[in-house]
């Protein structure tokens, strides 16, 4: 897969979230902004504590959208650890 279907991926996983909690992802939008989206999302699930985000789209019913489901869907640009 591209980069833009990756980038285009994260943005539909994030404005999904917005849409669920309310208002901006202000803190993601800014790591991804600061660190780039592969180290972005690797720094995030590798966090041994869970992401309320993950918790949010699980509970949403929305796991596809979240960044362990994009990084899966990614796996040739993420490193093993991440995936």
């Amino acid at each position: 897969m591209s980069e833009s279907k990756l980038q285009e991926d994260v943005e539909v996983a994030i404005n999904a979230y917005e849409r669920l909690i309310g208002y901006p992802a202000t803190r993601t939008r800014e790591m991804i902004a600061r660190y780039g989206t592969v180290p972005a999302l690797t720094r995030l699930v590798s966090d041994s504590k869970i992401q309320s985000g993950l918790k949010v789209l699980v509970k949403s019913g929305k796991l596809e959208l979240s960044f362990e489901a994009v990084i899966v869907r990614h796996k040739v640009v993420f490193s093993k650890a991440a995936v």
